[in-house]
């Protein structure tokens, strides 16, 4: 019970943040959250908890919403924004992942060997996940443009465009997350069970986006 809290607690933060942005400097508001939220998916990516008994990684709300930034710009006609959009996480994601990586694998002193020991355990040659954070956020971005898009003209209704967008690109992204970050890493049934727990998750999460991505854009227009 109090992960799932915790859990809505990190959705009040990453769509305030997205919001209070974007509302102060448009557009370049939903940058300073890309790189922001791009820079702690890195770190928290590494950490995981127990749902069931299964490992499940977090950091559920901070790359869901880099999703409902992307379909912000895309509801607002934005190409060449959402393609600086996807250039900055890639960036973000690469600097990130590679900062952390080198210091994780640099000689410790002696001195607080236990805080030491406790980065390196955290930092140390974690690539495999920041290579699958980084394709995968892109790779649901990327799918979520032509989604949203092409809802959006049909339906012509942002719930809607949104709703099914993230049905469709969680699971794309899900999929080759897990599978990348996790292959072999985790027992078959725990990979499975990873896969079901952290979508269902991200899709409730990406669903209650709709309100801020609606608010957001109905501020913009």
């Amino acid at each position: 019970m109090r992960n799932i809290l915790l859990i809505f607690g990190e959705v009040l933060v990453c769509y305030s943040s997205i919001y209070f942005l974007s509302k102060k400097i448009k557009t370049d508001g939903i940058y300073i959250y890309a790189i922001l939220a791009t820079t702690a998916a890195c770190i928290m990516g590494l950490k995981t908890i127990s749902i069931a008994e299964v490992p499940v990684p977090v950091g559920f709300c901070l790359t869901t919403s880099l999703i409902i930034g992307a379909n912000i710009l895309t509801e607002n006609n934005k190409k060449e924004e959402l393609r600086n959009y996807i250039g900055l996480i890639f960036l973000t994601a690469i600097i990130s992942g590679s900062i952390l990586n080198l210091s994780g694998l640099m000689s410790s002193s002696d001195f607080n060997n236990l805080a030491n020991d406790a980065y390196n355990n955290v930092f140390y040659y974690n690539i495999r996940i920041y290579i699958a954070l980084t394709l995968s956020v892109i790779l649901a971005i990327l799918l979520s443009d032509k989604v949203y898009d092409m809802l959006r003209k049909n339906s012509n209704k942002q719930v809607v465009s949104n709703i099914f967008t993230i049905i469709i690109t969680t699971f794309a992204e899900n999929i080759v997350f897990v599978v990348l970050a996790y292959l072999y890493k985790f027992d078959t049934i725990d990979l499975i069970l990873c896969l079901v727990f952290r979508y269902i998750i991200k899709t409730i999460i990406g669903i209650i986006g709709t309100i801020p991505l609606y608010i957001i854009n109905k501020e913009i227009k």
